[in-house]
């Protein structure tokens, strides 16, 4: 009781100031709901503990530590995709969330970092959606072998594309927040830094996936496969959180 005490005391606190009010608070929260949808999306693909199928060496190639979707039933599949774009809504208000945490210093840069992290969120949507139909693919093409290889590595062209399309995106609107946090041209402490998406997804990102491959299934698909929401719901509490750094 008297945790919750104190933090609700912080809230009303955090309300009553002009840099983090009520709006930031909200719009932090739905941002961090768009992560916590995304996630349960990411499960429907990879949470499967049941006997995994022999795998052609063609999918063990191309998704070596992913390969628990080819577990994921149909409804799980088209479950998962539609959870995509239903999740970038609630995520397009952590662009509004990341303004606010910005614009009191710059509303140049506020806007520049909320528009790139909103392009980037929109994009990451429809990836997901995306990875629906990627599953069937790599469900045919384990069955099919050699001769669906044209078909998947189209279709996973096309995914890396998009992929790289988010990851230029979402790491310029965060490599923003960075450089404004060690400048301290933003409302956050220092130390969130430390939690910033450049840092855990680029960083900790391919160390995970290395560890990942040498996982049992399902556990490195959900290692890699839920990381980027898990450290999006991290930053989103940090944001909501994280005491107002004195200016």
């Amino acid at each position: 009781m008297n945790i919750l005490g104190r933090q609700g005391k912080y809230l009303q606190t955090m309300a009553l100031e002009p840099t983090a009010s009520k709006a930031m608070i909200f719009s932090g929260l739905l941002g961090f709901l768009g992560a916590v949808i995304m996630f349960a999306g990411d499960l429907l693909l990879y949470a499967h503990w049941d006997e995994m199928p022999a795998v052609s060496e063609i999918v063990d190639s191309l998704l070596p530590g992913r390969k628990a979707v080819l577990l994921a039933t149909t409804e799980q599949l088209q479950i998962s995709g539609v959870l995509g774009p239903i999740a970038a809504v609630f995520y397009l208000f952590g662009a509004w969330h990341l303004y606010i945490k910005l614009n009191f210093y710059s509303r140049f840069w506020a806007a520049i970092t909320a528009v790139l992290f909103a392009f980037s969120i929109i994009i990451a949507g429809a990836y997901h959606a995306l990875w629906g139909m990627y599953g069937f693919v790599v469900q045919f093409a384990n069955q099919q072998g050699s001769e669906s290889l044209v078909l998947l590595d189209a279709v996973t062209s096309y995914m890396t594309f998009v992929t790289d399309t988010v990851t230029w995106l979402l790491g310029l609107a965060f490599l923003v927040i960075f450089v404004r946090v060690l400048l301290a041209k933003t409302d956050y402490p220092r130390w969130i830094v430390f939690l910033n998406p450049l840092i855990l997804l680029f960083v900790g990102g391919p160390l995970l996936a290395t560890l990942a491959t040498n996982m049992a299934v399902p556990y490195g698909a959900l290692t890699v496969g839920t990381y980027f929401n898990v450290v999006m719901m991290v930053f989103f509490l940090a944001s909501i959180f994280s005491p107002i750094r004195k200016r």
